[in-house]
């Protein structure tokens, strides 16, 4: 440990560049591991998540948006169907979310806060086992008392008993017009976790909504069997003795809550992943804690050649070879296990950092944890271990006579290994750089993708149901008197920020025909700048509802403008061009426009068209000024489409982000690497460099010497890369309906990058030490 410690100081520079890598290369695995474990353990620390299931229709297709959204008649039928089934809810994935005031004591209204919300039974809370600090499930019977989370109620009433406090809002349509503008807080729960289909929302009781009807399916059914073994035969009960009067109320399956997330992969309603990506990370934590363990391992190989002569001549003087590498490779683990203990001192803020800033989805928690510490305490062994067994082996096996004489540094399998560590190291450094640029260029296509209406000239926002019924042409007028805006249009839902809307089939000519059902003022096409390319457009007196214009997806399914074309009876007016309102994971979706009266009171999504010549963020600044000139008590959001569209595709933003940060820190570390290693072979090769300037050799040459050996390195690396990256960013882009494809641009830029720094790194090196004085060098040697 003595000569250890001495050789250390002697190469403290690059003993610290390594350790410090191997530092982050276990806090990148750790944090990246995390990201797994949110994936992997998702909806399964339900006390009761084995008995937990989602009803589903049997045989439905995956990407069919009614495979599991049922009219609540239908759920009621299926919870009260089977002694098995000990309690079921509904849940309504649709609502959204509400603004809600605070009433004091004064009856005066606090600062308005935005919360999403949801409508169930109090069984609800007996399914998923959740956890009451104030109150208890039973305060939901009343249909006027609310259950909020408790990060909520320490975020509204700090520390003070959030139950009997008063909550209003203005939406009584969603609610029913029967419960007034008032909730009271009956009861405070305990958060659901971050890997939960479950959000921490504003819960009350589904009251009298759709109550008894099949028709509108708006619906999640929930159940909680008395035993996972009993789940075939509540399938079997409910289908053998259910009488089915719609023909497209179906047979149900049951599907195990824990297996949701990667079972519906896609959807558009339910927070999903894929398998594929979750392995995509686990690579890339294996890959990042690879790349630093190479530089740990090629780090110890290295400082071989300098122990040689002292090891081997405690072997000579009856060391044995067993104490010998024992004591080798206990240096080696010690090194590690101290690198993971600082890993693990610095991983809590990390974590919380990138989950603050949308990198990770769930920050790191000693408590939820412990395994992934066993796990990164193991592998911090095991990568100890590999490190120091082959420099121990080799360094006690040589001959005495070479041992005191020779020097490992240019031993045939010391050069070897050390070689196709930097090689791998270069490979992976590669291929992530590579995926890295391909995931910034799909993100790019999407975002900026023209969409077949102008995203560019619309702000949006989202006013309350109240608002519109008493507001709305008011709140037309006012904007449209600014400068800054030239009209205003309503809509049920906000244009191009999801991949649900409002659904329905229509009969045309014998064929159903699926399609978004778009609820809107007559100008709304106008207002986007959508334009009719058959037909003609909506005027002010279509607002009946009795006249529907198709988009081209609509139309390539086979509705056409022949004169007296209709669907379900409604006559079809236009067609527009290709109009995308949903992500690129989906195919483009048919849509039917139709305009409703100013009566029809969901319109509370007003489409801002801005005015040519102005700043954008000015023009917001105008149009909030004027809704909170109308209800200062309200949160107006008024949103660009630049926010919405991030919003749409914020998975794939955080993918990027992370897989982006882990790829950077594995370039940087194979850099460190390198850094290393340079170092080290100028110190080996220092006599050698001294006696050619000696007898008169210039820097230049020298200087490209050692540019070659590791341009040749490079260039083995990068052909053994193309192939890897190649078929990685192939896989993923398969999730998208439209593609960038793959660009020799990713590939070239990745090269260019991790060349020009490996040539900064060598260059100024080598320049240093060949400009050190031959003379002093040979002297000390």
């Amino acid at each position: 440990m003595k000569s250890f410690l001495s050789i250390l100081r002697k190469y403290s520079v690059a003993m610290v560049m390594n350790f410090l890598g191997l530092v982050l290369g276990f806090t990148a695995f750790l944090t990246l591991m995390v990201q797994v474990s949110y994936q992997s353990d998702f909806d399964k620390h339900y006390p009761t998540s084995e008995r937990i299931y989602r009803v589903d229709k049997a045989g439905a297709s995956k990407d069919d948006i009614f495979k599991n959204i049922l009219p609540r008649g239908y759920a009621d039928d299926i919870i009260s169907s089977s002694p098995h089934i000990e309690a079921g809810s509904i849940t309504c994935p649709f609502i959204g979310s509400i603004i809600f005031n605070v009433a004091n004591e004064n009856g005066r209204m606090t600062e308005p806060f935005k919360s999403k919300v949801n409508v169930v039974y109090p069984e609800f809370f007996k399914i998923f086992g959740v956890e009451f600090i104030e109150g208890n499930a039973d305060a939901l019977i009343d249909q006027q008392v609310v259950a909020i989370p408790l990060s909520l109620a320490k975020r509204l009433f700090a520390g003070e008993s959030a139950v009997g406090n008063i909550l209003t809002h203005n939406e009584r349509i969603i609610f029913g017009s029967d419960r007034g503008n008032s909730f009271v807080i009956g009861a405070v729960y305990k958060d659901f976790p971050e890997n939960s289909q479950m959000d921490n929302d504003i819960y009350l009781n589904v009251g009298n909504i759709q109550k008894g009807s099949y028709g509108g399916a708006n619906f999640t059914c929930y159940l909680l069997l008395d035993s996972p073994d009993n789940k075939e035969l509540v399938e079997k009960t409910f289908n053998d003795t259910f009488c089915y009067d719609s023909d497209w109320l179906t047979d149900i399956e049951l599907t195990p809550v824990k297996d949701i997330y990667f079972a519906d992969a896609g959807s558009a309603i339910y927070k999903n992943g894929s398998r594929s990506q979750m392995w995509m990370l686990i690579c890339i934590a294996i890959v990042v804690l690879m790349i630093g363990g190479i530089n740990y391992a090629t780090f110890f190989t290295a400082l071989a050649p300098m122990r040689v002569k002292s090891i081997n001549t405690r072997k000579i003087l009856g060391s044995s070879s067993i104490v010998l590498r024992s004591g080798l490779v206990l240096e080696a683990v010690v090194f590690s296990m101290a690198a993971l203990a600082i890993a693990l001192c610095i991983i809590g803020p990390v974590s919380k950092v990138l989950y603050t800033d949308g990198i990770s989805d769930m920050p790191f928690r000693f408590s939820e944890q412990t395994v992934l510490v066993i796990f990164a305490a193991l592998t911090a062994l095991l990568t100890g271990l590999v490190a120091g067994i082959f420099p121990s082996i080799y360094v006690t096996s040589l001959p005495p006579a070479f041992a005191l004489k020779g020097d490992m540094a240019y031993s045939l399998s010391g050069k070897r290994f050390r070689t196709v560590m930097m090689a791998l190291q270069y490979t992976l450094s590669f291929v992530l750089l590579v995926f890295v640029i391909a995931l910034y260029r799909q993100n790019e296509f999407m975002i900026n993708k023209d969409n077949g209406f102008e995203k560019d000239k619309v702000a949006v926002v989202q006013i309350s149901q109240t608002h519109y019924a008493q507001k709305a042409d008011w709140i037309r007028e006012k904007l449209s008197s600014l400068d800054e805006v030239v009209d205003v249009a309503y809509a049920m839902e906000c244009m191009g920020g999801s991949d649900s809307y409002s659904t329905s089939t229509f009969n045309y000519n014998g064929n159903e025909i699926r399609s978004f059902i778009f609820m809107c003022s007559p100008n709304f096409l106008s207002v986007m700048g959508i334009h009719v390319e058959e037909g003609r457009n909506f005027s002010e007196s279509d607002d009946n509802g009795s006249c529907v214009i198709i988009n081209k997806a609509a139309a390539e399914q086979g509705v056409d403008m022949l004169e007296g074309g209709a669907l379900d009876g409604i006559e079809i007016i236009g067609r527009t061009g290709e109009v995308c309102i949903n992500s690129l994971r989906q195919d483009i979706t048919p849509i039917c426009y139709i305009a409703v009266p100013k009566d029809y009171g969901y319109l509370t999504w007003a489409h801002i068209r801005l005015s040519d010549g102005f700043d954008r963020l000015a023009c917001v600044e105008k149009i909030n000024e004027v809704l909170r000139e109308m209800d200062p008590d309200y949160l107006f959001e008024i949103k660009l489409y630049d926010n919405i569209l991030s919003e749409l595709y914020e998975p794939e933003i955080k993918q990027e982000k992370s897989i982006a940060l882990f790829s950077l820190l594995a370039a940087l570390l194979t850099l460190v690497g390198i850094f290393g290693q340079v170092l080290l072979d100028l110190q080996y090769n220092k006599r050698t460099i001294a006696i050619k300037k000696v007898y008169g050799a210039d820097n230049g040459p020298l200087v490209k010497d050692n540019l070659m050996k590791y341009a040749k390195l490079l260039a083995v690396a990068f052909i053994a890369s193309v192939p890897i990256a190649w078929m990685l960013i192939n896989g993923w882009q398969q999730n998208f309906v439209k593609k960038v494809g793959i660009s020799g641009l990713e590939f070239i830029v990745a090269f260019v990058v991790i060349a020009a720094l490996t040539a900064s790194i060598v260059s100024l090196m080598s320049w240093k030490a060949i400009n050190s004085n031959p003379v002093d060098t040979l002297r000390k040697e």
